[in-house]
C-alpha cells in the first residue's frame, strides 16, 4: 500500500470514530435541552470533518504531485543521457566518415560507402551457403585449431569480413618499473561462428595468397581509428600501434583510399602510430607511400627487428619514433657481440636521435630486471598482458 492509500484509510477510520461520537451525542441525552445541545455539537463535529478532509486532501495531492513531479524529473533525466549519448555516438560517426567536414559531408559518406563495397566485392563469389551471423560475447575465446586446410581457411576469412566478425585485440605497453600503461599494440583476430578465433599466424598466408590482406588492414584500421577517437574523447593518455603489412601499402586500389581516410583523420596522429616490420620499412617500393603517410604527420614505430645495425639518425629522420626489439635478444650476450654500441648504451644513443626503445615478448620477472640494467623503460609481453578483446582492455 503506498503513502496516499494509508492516508485515506486513516481517515475512513477516524470518520467512522468521529461519526459514532457525534450520533452518541445527539441520542445519547433524554431531555430536549440536551438533545439540542447533542445537535449543536453533532453539527460543529460534522463541519470540523469536513474542514479535516479537505486540509488533509490537499495534503495528499501535494503529496502525490511532488511524488510524480519527482518521477517526471528522473525520467526526463535518463532520457536527456540517452539524447547525449546518441548525438555523442552519431557525432564520433560523422567525424570518422568526415560528415560535417564542408560541403562535401553527404558525397564522403557515399565514398565510404562505395569502398567498403569495392573491398567486399571480391568475397561475395565463393560465399559459404547458410553462414550465419554468430555474436557470441567470449571475453576468453578459444583458438581454432592449427589443422585446418587452406580451403576451409580461406572460407572463414571471407565469412568473417562479410558478416563483421574481425574483432579488434589490444595488448599493453607499460612503462617500467612503474608498469603503467602507456600504449596499446592493436591486432586483429577473425571470429568464426562457433565463438572461436583465428589468429594472424593462421591466416595471414592464405590471405596474402587470395590477396586479402589490405582488406583485412582496412578493416582493422577503420575500427582502430574509431577506438582512437573514442579514448581521446574520454581525455585517456595512451597511444596506438596499428600494424601495417607491405601488401597493403603497396595496394594500388587500397593505399590512395588509405591515405584519403587518413586526411580525413588527420587530428589523430599525436596518438595513432603506424607499425611496420623491418623488411617492410626498407623495402624501397613502398618508401615513397611511406612518404604520403609522413606529410600527413603520421610516424611509425619498427618491429621484427632482425638486423641490429640500425641507423638510428635515419630512422628518424623517417619519423620513426619507437624500435621493438625482444627481451630475450638485448640480454643475450650474442647479441650484444653483434652491435656496435653496447647494449647498455643502446637505450641512450637511440634517445638522442628521438626514438624509444620497447623491449617486447617479455614473459619473466627475471626478464625485466635485466633490462632495468640497461635503462629500459618500456616493455611489452605477456607480463604485462595478453592481447584482450578491445571492449575489456581500453
Amino acid at each position: 500500500m503506498n503513502n496516499r492509500g494509508l492516508v485515506q484509510a486513516l481517515l475512513l477510520g477516524a470518520y467512522a470514530g468521529i461519526a459514532a461520537f457525534a450520533w452518541w451525542l445527539a441520542v445519547g441525552w433524554n431531555d430536549d435541552a440536551g438533545f439540542g445541545f447533542g445537535l449543536a455539537v453533532g453539527g460543529g463535529v460534522f463541519f470540523g470533518l469536513i474542514w479535516f478532509h479537505e486540509a488533509v486532501s490537499a495534503r495528499v495531492q501535494r503529496w502525490s504531485a511532488a511524488a510524480a513531479l519527482e518521477a517526471l524529473e528522473k525520467s526526463q533525466a535518463a532520457l536527456e543521457r540517452k539524447i547525449t549519448r546518441v548525438q555523442t555516438n552519431i557525432e564520433d560517426i560523422r567525424a570518422t566518415v568526415g560528415i560535417g567536414q564542408g560541403s562535401g559531408g553527404q558525397q564522403d559518406v557515399i565514398g565510404e560507402m562505395r569502398v567498403i563495397r569495392g573491398l567486399l566485392k571480391k568475397l561475395t563469389d565463393k560465399r559459404t551457403p547458410g553462414s550465419g551471423d554468430a555474436m557470441t560475447e567470449d571475453f576468453a575465446p578459444k583458438i581454432m585449431a592449427d589443422d585446418l586446410s587452406p580451403a576451409e581457411i580461406l572460407d572463414i576469412i571471407r565469412v568473417g569480413l562479410e558478416q563483421n566478425r574481425v574483432d579488434l585485440y589490444l595488448q599493453p605497453v607499460v612503462s617500467l618499473p612503474q608498469r603503467k600503461i602507456r600504449f596499446y599494440e592493436v591486432f586483429s583476430r577473425i571470429r568464426r561462428e562457433d565463438g572461436t578465433v583465428m589468429l594472424p599466424q593462421q591466416y595471414l598466408q592464405v590471405a596474402a595468397e587470395q590477396g586479402l590482406i589490405a582488406t583485412i588492414d582496412n578493416f582493422l584500421l577503420f575500427r582502430c581509428i574509431q577506438l582512437v577517437r573514442r579514448v581521446r574523447r574520454d581525455k585517456l593518455e595512451v597511444g596506438f600501434f596499428c600494424n601495417l603489412s607491405r601488401h597493403a601499402l603497396a595496394d594500388k586500389d587500397f593505399f590512395p583510399q588509405l591515405t584519403e581516410f587518413l586526411e580525413r583523420n588527420s587530428g589523430l596522429t599525436e596518438a595513432l602510430f603506424f607499425e611496420l616490420s623491418q623488411q617492410d620499412a626498407e623495402d624501397p617500393v613502398i618508401a615513397p607511400r611511406l612518404a604520403e603517410l609522413r606529410a600527413l604527420g603520421f610516424r611509425f614505430s619498427m618491429d621484427n627487428v632482425s638486423a641490429l645495425d640500425l641507423n638510428f639518425e635515419s630512422l628518424a629522420a623517417r619519423q620513426f619514433r619507437f624500435v621493438k626489439l625482444e627481451a630475450d635478444k638485448l640480454l643475450s650476450d650474442q647479441t650484444q657481440s653483434e652491435m656496435s654500441i653496447h647494449v647498455a648504451d643502446l637505450k641512450e644513443a637511440m634517445k638522442r636521435a628521438g626514438i624509444d626503445l620497447i623491449a617486447e615478448k617479455i614473459e619473466h620477472e627475471t626478464e625485466v630486471v635485466g633490462l632495468l640494467e640497461f635503462n629500459v623503460d618500456l616493455g611489452q609481453g605477456f607480463l604485462f598482458g595478453e592481447p584482450m578483446p578491445a571492449r575489456n582492455s581500453a
